[in-house]
């Protein structure tokens, strides 16, 4: 029963993570303790990314690295927490972060762009909960 209270109040996360799931044809895989999806021919929406979605873990094999898999079971639990909230306080504002470092931070090393996007507070809480420290 609370599997299925949990599934509806990540609702619009499930279905987004379910859709993206199927677009990227991500297989199963449990490692590091985590269930989730990955992707080794990643599409459209995955190369060299991972996402969280509800009860989605969608991430392109070749960045499914045990740190990168925690840090997104820190998002799963924030989608837990925030419920139909998540897309808004979580996945807009890391979408944007991650577009703003991709477009501004070009100059950047890859260690200065990745201490800058994982400071954002909504990637840090992601970190503290998944128990990933940098």
């Amino acid at each position: 029963m609370i599997r299925i209270i949990l599934f509806l109040w990540q609702l619009p996360q499930n279905v987004i993570g379910f859709l993206i799931a199927r677009i990227e044809r991500a297989v199963k895989r449990t490692d590091f303790k985590t269930t989730y999806y990955a992707t080794s021919f990643p599409g459209p929406f995955m190369k060299r990314c991972a996402v969280s979605l509800g009860d989605f873990i969608i991430i392109d094999s070749f960045v499914a690295t045990e740190q990168n898999v925690r840090h997104e079971r820190g998002h799963q639990i924030q989608s837990r927490i925030l419920g139909p909230l998540y897309l808004l306080v979580i996945g807009i504002p890391s979408i944007i972060g991650n577009v703003i470092d991709r477009v501004a931070h070009k100059g950047w090393s890859p260690q200065k762009s990745e201490q800058w996007y994982y400071s954002l507070p909504w990637e840090h809480w992601a970190d503290s909960l998944g128990k990933v420290r940098r």
